[in-house]
């Protein structure tokens, strides 16, 4: 498996490593390590000689150090934000054909394997602005033959400030609610794109002739306990519920099945996106990065993010997940050879303490 990468690797680092038109970030990186990358790393196993990705670079240099000087004068791409669960928010570059391989052509394969209707109008809820599920959501959408969508924004950034429970986090959360049941009422909505967290909510204050009318659900942002599903499929009757796990600096990776013993499983889709589950640190020691869990067991999520404009490698995402086995050979058809993840949920520890609000 570990061979089949090296096609997209080894051009991905000659551009970023490039003594003249590299990434000064990633050049610094080199000097640091006394090491020639373009020569020493031949494989997907040797990035670990690149040590943890430092995500406060991510959140405290310019976009520029993370970008190709051979890319100076290309203006093809998009600018994010993350959400800032975990301390500040990082920014994340995506050229625009990347964007469309890491975020829609997943969704779109996934889509079209678990039955997700295509065409009618869809509903985001979610975050817009410096975030960029909303404007995956949006060219989804499209791509589905749905047309632009409907938008109720909400900033996470926001919600997450505001305590638990409290009158000011609930006056939020109506807020967000009021805007899409209003919509819900007056347009024919077909999909809805939104957070458990936010759908929880619509889903007993939506009519129930709306409810039943509704033929896609498609979640982001957040986890989907067995409770929740089980109460989506009996206040949705009629959707078909695909899940999406990722975030801004990596894409989306999509839920090929679910089963309610097991919970979703997600499955990397292509070459750009390497996913690996590596075993939890008991200690505050460094992290064993070329160290896998066995099949069934659950590990921490390492993300390689092997794209041209901009390069992360051994990111150690603030989830765990359960490591199975790739899918068969009909998917495998479809780009998704990689393992996947079951059930992935957030990390938390005493070190670790993820605020989680509407997204």
């Amino acid at each position: 498996m570990e061979s089949s990468f090296v096609d997209r690797l080894r051009p991905v680092l000659r551009i970023h490593f490039d003594a003249d038109l590299g990434t000064p970030y990633w050049l610094e990186r080199q000097r640091e390590l006394g090491i020639k990358v373009v020569e020493t790393i031949r494989s997907v196993e040797d990035l670990a000689l690149l040590g943890p990705m430092d995500e406060r670079a991510l959140a405290d240099r310019p976009i520029e150090d993370f970008v190709p000087r051979a890319f100076s004068g290309h203006n093809e791409y998009l600018l994010a934000e993350t959400a800032g669960t975990l301390g500040k928010p990082k920014t994340a570059v995506h050229r625009a054909d990347e964007f469309e391989a890491a975020f829609i052509v997943p969704f779109l394969k996934a889509a079209h394997r678990t039955g997700f209707p295509q065409g009618g109008r869809w509903l985001f809820i979610g975050p817009t602005g410096p975030h960029i599920i909303g404007r995956a959501a949006r060219r989804c959408a499209r791509a589905l033959g749905a047309g632009d969508a409907f938008t109720v924004d909400f900033d996470p950034r926001w919600a997450k400030k505001l305590t638990s429970g409290s009158f000011a986090a609930q006056r939020y959360r109506n807020h967000i609610e009021e805007q899409a049941l209003r919509i819900l009422e007056i347009q024919n909505i077909d999909v809805l794109f939104a957070t458990p967290a936010v759908l929880t909510g619509l889903a007993e204050k939506t009519a129930d002739s709306k409810r039943r009318s509704i033929r896609g659900i498609h979640l982001g942002g957040m986890h989907a306990s067995v409770e929740f599903m089980d109460r989506m499929s009996e206040r949705f009757p009629n959707a078909a519920i695909l899940s999406g796990y990722g975030n801004t600096l990596f894409g989306m990776i999509p839920q090929l099945s679910y089963q309610r013993d097991t919970g979703f499983d997600y499955y990397p889709h292509g070459k750009r996106l390497i996913v690996r589950l590596i075993p939890l640190r008991e200690d505050a020691g460094e992290p064993d990065l070329t160290a896998r869990v066995e099949y069934g067991q659950r590990g921490q999520v390492m993300v390689h993010r092997l794209d041209e404009m901009q390069l992360l490698v051994n990111v150690l995402e603030r989830d765990t997940a359960v490591r199975i086995e790739p899918p068969g050979d009909d998917a495998a058809a479809d780009g998704f050879t990689q393992d996947g993840l079951r059930d992935p949920r957030p990390i938390v520890s005493d070190t670790i303490k993820p605020v989680i609000g509407l997204y």
